[in-house]
C-alpha cells in the first residue's frame, strides 16, 4: 500500500491549502504533516541545547511513497514554513529520498506571479534528492488531474 503525505505549510491546517489537498487526494487515504505545528529552527540557529522538530517531519517523508507539498502565496512567494524547512534540507543529505514521487499545491487570490518561482524551488529539489515532480495544482479542476494521476498510479 502506497503512503502519501499531504507536507501542509499553511499557518491555516484547515485552510483553503488543505481543502486543495482534499481535492486532490479525494477518497484515497493520507496523511497531513501541518509544519504550523512544528518547531523549526532557522538555518544556522540548530544546536545540541536548542533540538528541534526538523527530524520527525523528515521521517515522515521518508516514509512516504507520494508527498504533496502545499504552500498558499504570502508576499509572491513560498510560506515561511515551507522556505525554513527547505532552508535545512542540507541537514537530510543523507535521507532516502530517492524515488519519491513530490506534487505541488500553490495556492492564492493571484498565484501567477509566485508559480515559477515556488515550481523552481521544488523541481530543484527533486533534482538533488533524486525525487520524481509530478506536478502543479492551483485550483479544483488542476486538483482533480492531480488525483486522477495519483489514483492511476496507486491502483
Amino acid at each position: 500500500m502506497q503512503r502519501r503525505i499531504f507536507l501542509n505549510s499553511s499557518m491555516n491546517i484547515d485552510g483553503n491549502t488543505a481543502k486543495l489537498a482534499n481535492e486532490v487526494f479525494g477518497e484515497l487515504e493520507y496523511t497531513p504533516v501541518n509544519l504550523s505545528q512544528f518547531h523549526i529552527n532557522q538555518i544556522g540557529q540548530e544546536s545540541e541545547q536548542q533540538r528541534d522538530d526538523f527530524q520527525k517531519v523528515m521521517k515522515q517523508l521518508i516514509m512516504a511513497d507520494i508527498i504533496v507539498i502545499g504552500t498558499p502565496v504570502y508576499w509572491s512567494s513560498m510560506s515561511g514554513y515551507l522556505k525554513t524547512f527547505i532552508d535545512r534540507f542540507d541537514d537530510a543529505l543523507d535521507a532516502p529520498l530517492a524515488g519519491k514521487r513530490v506534487y505541488l499545491l500553490v495556492q492564492g487570490t493571484e498565484p501567477e506571479d509566485a508559480i515559477p518561482y515556488i515550481t523552481n524551488v521544488i523541481r530543484h529539489i527533486c533534482r538533488h534528492f533524486h525525487m520524481r515532480y509530478m506536478g502543479l495544482a492551483t485550483n479544483s479542476s488542476e486538483a482533480l488531474k492531480l488525483h486522477q494521476l495519483i489514483k492511476s498510479l496507486t491502483t
